[in-house]
């Protein structure tokens, strides 16, 4: 990544050196990491963000918990519903006689039109698209991690920046300090540089805080602590140029490629299933069963016509079935329900891919503007304010500028390299939206959601 050279290329520190002001002590240690350890200090690149983050986010771990929520309804799909039954009735226990009356009954419940076929076939298509939800969640979770990652960096660039100001801010005070005694400059010219550098401490300030706000928010995205000590690894690749992408290529690749379209896919899939299994649950299951029964045996006896115990008869065998008239109950609103949630699953379909091709087409416009913004910026106003600069040693040793000049130069050479900065992440940030609007930020969002562990 290409480094400030403010303090190189500012003549103040020539200025500072000829008139015998030893330079201030330039602070590097990143704002709350001066007692961390430079043995326990993490360097993370942003494809070791990627890997954390899907090992470590809690968010992200627990949109990954469909897939296991799913795999159980699959499991649950390929289980039988219906337990045997086991019935024992024995009406004469309790009593003196005929305990040995009993009737053993064992019965089953039996699907016999697919209804569990398509309950498998539905739990499939549910775990598909919980594949793809999850795949779909790694996708936003690298978008979230690279812009963390850059926003990051910038902060680290703008405070290295306001630094390298302060300290030749504060290298103009101690000169103009000693000018002002001896008359040399107005008190007004020495009061502007008083001021300057308090505004540059102020700016310090303000860098290190938001400095401190990217790493919080950063940590927390790959979900590390967040007193844990890390330094960003600067290796940044470059930007493609956008003249080497097409948008409508791109919007093929995001088709193509976007797990949140094949989720609504699969959502559909399952929904229709899910109404197929109701229109079959509506056709009565047999209900089979065999039993074995023992009753008590009696006799008329010959005077009285009374009946007199003859003991028990032998036990008997049978079978029994039993099927369910479907009068009243055939599961219409169950059927209308699941017919209503396929319907929306597929105008939900039908919405991400519009909303797809708006993104893809909106990350593209931006990528080109912002490349282009930043072109200028590094072209058209870095480069030329730090050309001043140089012609600015010129004129000093020459003695034809003032103070006034002096500070406007280094205020214009600071406002570049800030808008270079800001220029540089807008650029990249355009970058990471047009990767997740074509899932391309990850080489294989399938690989690396199923290794995470």
């Amino acid at each position: 990544m290409q480094r400030t050279w403010l303090l190189r290329a500012c003549p103040l520190g020539l200025w500072a050196l000829l008139h015998g002001i030893p330079p201030a002590a330039a602070q590097v240690i990143p704002p709350g990491s001066a007692q961390a350890n430079p043995q326990d200090t993490m360097t993370i690149s942003l494809a070791e963000a990627h890997r954390r983050a899907l090992a470590q986010n809690p968010e992200f771990l627990a949109e990954r918990q469909d897939l296991a929520s799913a795999r159980g309804q699959l499991r649950q799909a390929r289980v039988y519903p219906f337990n045997p039954e086991l019935e024992l009735q024995a009406p004469g226990v309790g009593e003196q006689a005929a305990i040995g009356e009993y009737e053993l009954s064992l019965n089953q419940e039996i699907e016999w039109a697919g209804q569990r076929g398509l309950r498998i076939r539905g739990a499939e298509r549910g775990l598909e698209r919980a594949e793809s939800t999850v795949q779909d969640a790694a996708r936003r979770t690298f978008a979230e991690v690279s812009t963390s990652f850059y926003e990051a960096l910038a902060a680290e660039q703008r405070l290295a920046v306001a630094r390298e100001m302060a300290q030749l801010n504060e290298q103009l005070v101690s000169v103009t300090r000693i000018q002002s005694r001896e008359g040399e400059i107005s008190v007004m010219d020495a009061n502007l540089a008083e001021i300057e550098s308090g505004r540059a401490r102020a700016a310090v300030r303000a860098a290190e805080r938001k400095l401190t706000s990217a790493l919080l928010e950063f940590r927390r995205r790959i979900g590390l602590a967040p007193h844990q000590p890390i330094r960003l690894a600067d290796e940044v690749v470059d930007t493609p140029s956008p003249l080497a992408l097409s948008v409508d290529s791109l919007i093929s690749l995001a088709l193509t490629r976007r797990p949140d379209l094949t989720a609504r896919q699969r959502e559909r899939d399952q929904q229709e299933a899910l109404a197929q299994v109701a229109r079959r649950e509506a056709i009565p299951n047999l209900r089979v069963g065999v039993f074995v029964e023992r009753e008590e045996r009696f006799m008329v006896s010959g005077g009285a016509g009374e009946p007199v115990d003859a003991g028990l008869e032998a036990p008997r065998l049978g079978l029994g079935i039993s099927v369910p008239l479907p009068l009243f109950q055939r599961n219409q609103g169950v059927v209308d329900e699941r017919l209503a949630e396929a319907e929306r699953a597929r105008l939900n379909h039908e919405a991400v891919d519009l909303a797809i091709r708006t993104q893809v087409m909106d990350a593209y416009q931006s990528f080109v503007a912002t490349s282009e913004e930043h072109r200028v910026f590094e072209e058209d106003v870095l480069q030329p304010a730090r050309a001043n600069q140089r012609l600015l040693e010129t004129a000093l040793r020459e003695g034809k500028v003032g103070l006034p000049t002096l500070l406007l130069l280094r205020n214009q050479l600071l406002d570049a390299e800030l808008s270079h900065w800001d220029s540089w992440l807008e650029e990249r940030l355009a970058l990471v939206a047009l990767g997740a609007a074509t899932a391309t930020l990850s080489a294989d969002l399938t690989s690396s959601v199923e290794e995470a562990p």
